[in-house]
């Protein structure tokens, strides 16, 4: 089965190696190239990922501006960005830009975004008009907040980020969070987890279920759908319209291509709800 092609790209510390970790975890057979400390530039990370419906193989790209880790300034990490957009959207990258099913930027949320968020946002902006103007592009677009291990996560900062984030129309993923909040949602890094479970791969390999299984499934989720349906004291309902609602809120503020991968998901979801 040929490999499914994942671009991670960030500043130093901003996590690209734990997130390719977290995505590998649960295959033994996984394999990463080289790590040099200088710089985490052309790692690559293969791996395999399976959900009860399919199995895909991943080929993880892990990239890195600027090339030298001693810069300090924030101008100097987006000069170097703009340089590895030039390379990324030149004609001789064209065939990896093709082949790719996701796009994930990282940030380290413990630096001052005031100055480099806006300026990288500006920049993912024109990557992501760039790539899809043909509209053949169906890969996913985040953009995935980490702290450095080691230090304590300031979390004033972390909702001001998130709203700037998804102002510009990107899915935000803030990687200290993990489990479900109250609308029912995946955080942090369950959502990442999710993120990969409900894309629709290029290349997958479906898990086929014996037929009297599939059967006995879809008659028990009917049975659950009418239980739930007529008892007059599940409060859940109400909860499941309110998500509706505010789902719709959040589409709304999407771009076409990523408000219909979101439609997808939430579909998923509300049958699992039901």
């Amino acid at each position: 089965m040929l490999p499914n092609h994942v671009l991670i790209i960030g500043p130093p510390n901003s996590g690209k190696l734990r997130m390719a970790d977290l995505i590998s975890k649960s295959d033994p057979a996984s394999t990463r190239s080289g790590v040099n400390d200088d710089s985490h530039s052309g790692i690559i990370q293969m791996t395999s990922f399976s959900t009860k419906y399919y199995t895909v193989d991943l080929k993880l790209m892990i990239d890195e501006y600027p090339s030298n880790r001693n810069y300090s300034a924030y101008e100097e990490y987006i000069k170097e960005l703009r340089d590895w957009k030039d390379e990324f959207l030149a004609e001789e990258a064209e065939e990896l830009r093709e082949v790719l099913d996701g796009i994930i930027f990282t940030i380290n949320m413990n630096w001052d975004q005031s100055d480099f968020l806006p300026l990288l946002l500006n920049e993912i902006d024109d990557i992501r008009a760039r790539v899809e103007q043909n509209g053949d592009w169906d890969g996913f677009w985040a953009v995935v907040g980490t702290v450095p291990s080691g230090e304590s996560a300031e979390l004033f900062k972390m909702d001001g980020i998130e709203d700037e984030v998804i102002t510009h129309g990107f899915e935000f993923i803030n990687m200290e969070q993990s489990g479900i909040n109250e609308h029912r949602e995946r955080m942090g890094r369950d959502r990442l987890l999710e993120l990969f479970e409900t894309h629709d791969w290029t290349n997958m390999e479906l898990i086929r279920q014996d037929q009297n299984q599939y059967h006995d499934n879809k008659l028990n989720k009917l049975k659950e759908m009418h239980t739930g349906l007529l008892d007059e004291n599940n409060v859940d309902l109400e909860q499941m319209f309110s998500k509706i609602n505010l789902a719709k809120e959040k589409a709304s503020k999407l771009p076409q291509a990523e408000r219909e991968q979101y439609a997808k998901e939430l579909v998923d979801e509300f049958m699992e709800f039901i």
